[in-house]
């Protein structure tokens, strides 16, 4: 059995990937250099979120296993990646900070502690209440027929601490879903 590939690849049937976002800090917010820069926890979600049947287990307890970077190098994982990106890391002080939650069902969490970097294209209009910044999330190699990220709880899903919207935001954050088509590709 090959866990590289893709859940339900045989069958051309989606793998629908719930998102969500817990930041954790913002670092720095640049007119300079048109940029902004964020810590924060990308965990790709479950229940009935991702699910990788080949993934099962049995289990009387009904509890969950835990794995680390080891693991995840070695089975189909979301491909996610962030548009705009200048820079972008996950986290690996002592080790690599991704874990992978699997429930005898074959249901994933998978989670990772990433800081990116992004450009912001500031508005001077808006002067002196700046600018809107946004981070897009879509998936690198797998078109909309392959893989369907959603967030899984709609505006719920970035979670933030008070001091950061506070000290950093006068608006909302907000989430919102669209495809994205690439002429030499397919849509995203």
């Amino acid at each position: 059995m090959n866990l590289i590939l893709r859940p339900n690849c045989k069958h051309r049937v989606s793998v629908p990937v719930g998102i969500d976002v817990q930041l954790e800090s913002i670092a720095s917010v640049s007119e300079v250099n048109m940029d902004f820069m964020m810590t924060f926890y990308l965990r790709h979600q479950c229940p009935d979120y991702w699910k990788d049947e080949r993934l099962s287990f049995p289990s009387t307890t009904n509890k969950s296993m835990t794995f680390d970077h080891r693991l995840i190098k070695k089975i189909w994982v979301p491909d996610t990646f962030f548009v705009h990106s200048k820079k972008s890391f996950i986290h690996n002080m002592t080790v690599e900070n991704t874990m992978l939650c699997i429930h005898p069902d074959g249901n994933a969490l998978f989670s990772l502690r990433v800081t990116v970097s992004a450009m912001c294209f500031m508005d001077s209009s808006r002067f002196p209440l700046g600018s809107h910044c946004s981070l897009e999330l879509e998936s690198y190699a797998y078109n909309e027929e392959d893989l369907m990220l959603y967030w899984t709880r709609g505006n719920r899903c970035l979670n933030t601490d008070e001091h950061i919207s506070l000290l950093f935001f006068t608006e909302e954050f907000s989430a919102s879903s669209r495809f994205a088509f690439y002429s030499s590709t397919e849509s995203f």
